[in-house]
């Protein structure tokens, strides 16, 4: 089959992260591509099977120029599956006249009302499908497990968390907890973005600058995942994240706030609220040994479920469905 991937994103993040391994892998049996806007940060990622297209960086999704641009690339594929809410209005209104087959994946919980009027869509989870009022299919996206090595960070009690400096990751709200526990610790965030200021001066105002850092962005998250005694997920909202993912493969504990799409994998053991962070932090550093091993029990169960080749054989399956 032949297939296109349609993002209007050119940043490199959770959902990029899911295009480019999809493609990946689909390449090993099909003719895939992606349109991508000019100057795409992660195009290196894919692998030389990938056809890549680059348009120009239109600023408004209804000029005429993008629309011609992207149909004389769609024509060739037999199937566009579509990621983000822009990428799929310009694409629906595009298919009234190419009517080729369309996929569409809606990977939050927030906005995107195209996705009502779209017949095939994928959802990355349970809460997500609930914000579409046609049915869609829900899957799971996956990982490929890696052998790697632990980075250690610190010989303190060493916290991690994972993801782009914006607001919604809600990383000033793991701060501010971690500024009331009882014990000794290092936070590490890994991740880069527009909130990288707004945190050191809330680290400043705290006094946490020796006990809190920015490690902006990193190509050896998992490493430090596998290091840390502790993952933390306390995100405003979320669909189905990524973090939450490689958190089941590689940290050694892992607590998230009772968000999105979250408590669909994870136990209620696992799960706090934002209210409740600092609280729950000093329980789980009192009895980490056991929380820890109630967390590798629990995660190795999960594996399976969250497997990248589950995702792929289903991906393919549902493909075939619209054949």
């Amino acid at each position: 089959m032949k297939i296109c991937y349609f993002s209007c994103s050119s940043i490199f993040g959770g959902i990029e992260n899911i295009i480019v391994k999809s493609l990946n892998e689909l390449s090993k049996t099909n003719e895939v591509a992606l349109i991508v806007p000019k100057n795409c940060e992660y195009k290196n990622k894919l692998n030389k099977n990938v056809k890549i297209y680059e348009y120009q960086s239109f600023d408004k999704r209804y000029n005429p120029f993008l629309y011609l641009q992207i149909a004389k690339i769609a024509k060739n594929y037999e199937l566009i599956h579509t990621h983000g809410a822009k990428a799929t209005q310009i694409f629906y209104l595009l298919n009234k006249i190419l009517n080729k087959k369309f996929v569409a994946t809606k990977h939050n919980v927030r906005k995107g009302k195209i996705f009502n009027q779209i017949k095939n869509v994928i959802a990355v989870s349970k809460e997500v499908a609930k914000t579409i009022k046609n049915s869609s299919k829900i899957i799971y996206f996956g990982h490929e497990k890696q052998d790697i090595k632990p980075e250690i960070l610190s010989d303190k009690f060493s916290i991690v968390s994972v993801g782009r400096l914006d607001k919604i990751k809600g990383f000033d709200l793991l701060i501010n907890a971690l500024a009331n526990v009882e014990f000794e610790f290092r936070l590490y965030i890994v991740g880069e973005g527009c909130e990288r200021e707004n945190l050191q001066l809330l680290i400043q105002k705290l006094n946490l600058t020796d006990r809190v850092f920015l490690l902006g962005f990193r190509n050896d998250t998992f490493n430090i995942l596998k290091g840390a005694n502790l993952q933390v997920i306390a995100s405003r909202s979320e669909g189905f994240p990524n973090v939450l993912i490689e958190g089941i493969f590689y940290a050694n504990a892992l607590v998230s706030v009772h968000i999105g799409s979250i408590a669909e994998i994870l136990d209620n053991k696992f799960l706090t609220t934002h209210e409740n962070l600092s609280k729950k932090l000093d329980e789980i550093y009192k009895n980490y040994e056991n929380y820890s091993l109630e967390f590798k029990e629990f995660a190795k169960k999960q594996e399976n479920l969250l497997s990248l080749d589950r995702y792929i054989c289903e991906l393919k399956d549902y493909y075939k469905e619209l054949q």
